[in-house]
């Protein structure tokens, strides 16, 4: 063989196993704890976290991802239309919240998966779908996508140091909040996501939100905080606020609100709140 064709083959091999190992069979692009290490994702994904995800496209985690500690954001996320699935894996730091209400042992800026602002000015990502997976014991944020079109989709969040998932003009779905330091969730839409033990308030909505078919029970603040809302089908028990605080005009109908300390359901504001078919 010649020196030619040898090195030829040597260089066909290597980028083979570069290819292997950044991409899945299906061609999504997979992201592991030596991605983290070395970088070179996407352009700008320098070594070390966080994770920069730059450019539009599926990515996946293919293990866990261990963040040293409570300042380290995890992914940053910069591209628009961009889906992450975590894949039933988790990003793990090192805060640990317990009690209720809610202590947390560490705290810091660390987001776990955050597609928002950095920096003063510049326009978040839009069209982030999040999927799939858990976010544990992250210095502030769990998740944080502040661009239109977010979608956060059964997602755990679990003793974060802060809010567990806040979305700017979008969506969480069939995704849980415990035991995170600030909020629950935040949220244009919430449907079927269960808030339990947060520090502050439950479930808060965005103006104009639709909060349907959640379970919002034993946070420390109220169980969920609407303003010109839709709130319907919601299960909310054992908060340490009201069980909805209602800035109206909204429609609050057919929601279970029982055992809240400061009482069930609170209409506030200079507009008229509808009430129909609630049980408190």
């Amino acid at each position: 063989m010649s020196t030619f064709a040898w090195r030829r083959m040597v260089w066909i091999s290597i980028l083979a196993a570069i290819s292997s190992s950044l991409y899945a069979v299906d061609g999504v692009i997979l992201i592991d704890q030596k991605i983290a290490r070395t970088g070179n994702l996407s352009p700008g994904d320098t070594p070390g976290f966080p994770v920069t995800i730059s450019q539009t496209g599926s990515y996946r985690l293919a293990e866990n991802l261990i963040v040293p500690d409570a300042v380290t954001t995890a992914i940053h996320i910069t591209a628009d239309h961009v889906t992450l699935d975590l894949n039933g894996f988790s990003i793990i730091g090192p805060t640990i919240c317990t009690g209720n209400p809610t202590t947390c042992n560490t705290s810091g800026g660390g987001v776990g998966i955050h597609a928002g602002d950095f920096q003063a000015g510049t326009i978040p990502a839009r069209g982030v779908n999040v999927r799939n997976g858990t976010v544990r014991g992250i210095g502030f944020h769990g998740v944080r996508l502040m661009g239109d079109g977010a979608v956060v989709e059964r997602v755990r969040t679990i003793g974060n140091g802060g809010p567990g998932i806040v979305v700017g003009n979008g969506a969480v779905i069939d995704s849980m909040a415990f035991n995170n330091g600030g909020v629950g969730i935040i949220a244009l839409t919430a449907r079927g996501n269960v808030a339990d033990g947060n520090g502050s308030v439950g479930i808060f909505m965005r103006d104009g939100g639709v909060a349907a078919g959640n379970s919002s029970n034993s946070n420390n603040g109220d169980g969920i905080s609407a303003t010109k809302a839709t709130v319907t089908g919601n299960t909310v028990i054992d908060n340490k606020g009201y069980g909805i605080l209602a800035n109206c005009p909204s429609s609050i109908v057919g929601n279970t609100v029982v055992g809240n300390l400061r009482g069930g359901i609170q209409p506030a504001g200079a507009g008229v709140c509808t009430l129909a078919n609630n049980a408190q």
